[in-house]
């Protein structure tokens, strides 16, 4: 994905989930950003189409990198069953799982679940993934800084059993991204029947569309709130799930891989 060797002689299709490297640069340290950003406008530009996750990311695309719409292509990502198991019994655990980058605010998550605990005290955090955030966020101190050390589990790899534990133990799932292509791991959580707290931004509603509770960026009480709710009104979380189903049948590997098929037979006849 994103690029491909600069003296290809042949037709070419690139697939590039997101250009946040282009459009917030102030996120990635140097060296990197200007990596990615020279090589994927590079690829974009010479590729014959362009494969995308989202109309949002089309958008960019074309935006960023001078492109005609009509060369990029949107193929939503598919859903994977293997997480969507039958749940055990549910606790106050809020999951946040995936990478960790600046735009994914979990500082915001936990100053956040720190006014959360008020009304929950039972509640627990648990933040699963790698911390690639630039500048660097500290995320054990921001938990110190909030007096939640004790309530906070800080986890940098889990395995693929060891999140579908996490997804049936959790009652809440809360990804407060400001900047993706897609955002797959709500959807899974989605399947794994728990109700997803989302940054109110247009791709998260492009994708999850009424089946996330959707927050503004920065509202630490409304993002709060959001979350009681879901953790203590039994109805409202049913409410948001009964959306899910929906929802989730757009997202299919099989076709995802017949338009990818599709796409890349188009140009072969180039």
């Amino acid at each position: 994905a994103y690029t491909a060797p600069i003296s290809l002689g042949s037709p070419l299709a690139v697939t590039v989930h997101d250009v946040s490297f282009s459009r917030h640069p102030e996120w990635f340290r140097f060296p990197e950003r200007n990596r990615r950003h020279i090589l994927t406008r590079l690829t974009a530009r010479r590729a014959a189409v362009v494969l995308t996750v989202s109309e949002f990311s089309r958008s960019e695309i074309s935006a960023l990198y001078g492109l005609p719409r009509d060369r990029v292509r949107v193929i939503p990502n598919g859903l994977s069953p293997r997480l969507a198991q039958g749940p055990v019994a549910r606790e106050p655990l809020i999951l946040y799982a995936g990478s960790i980058f600046n735009r994914r605010r979990l500082p915001d998550l936990i100053a956040a679940f720190a006014v959360v605990l008020r009304s929950v005290p039972a509640a627990q955090l648990v933040i699963a993934g790698d911390n690639r955030t630039w500048p660097p966020q500290d995320l054990a101190a921001v938990a110190a800084a909030h007096g939640v050390t004790g309530k906070v589990a800080l986890r940098q790899y889990v395995s693929d059993g060891e999140l579908a534990q996490l997804y049936a133990r959790a009652s809440v799932f809360a990804y407060l991204s400001e900047y993706e292509g897609f955002g797959l791991t709500p959807l899974e959580a989605l399947a794994a029947g728990v109700p997803v707290v989302l940054l109110d931004t247009p791709v998260a509603r492009e994708v999850h569309g009424d089946a996330g509770r959707f927050v503004p960026r920065g509202d630490i009480e409304g993002t709060a709130a959001a979350i009681v709710e879901l953790l203590t009104v039994r109805s409202a979380a049913l409410e948001q799930l009964s959306r899910a189903t929906g929802v989730l049948a757009r997202y299919s590997w099989e076709a995802a891989a017949d338009r990818t098929l599709a796409a890349i037979e188009g140009i072969a006849q180039l």
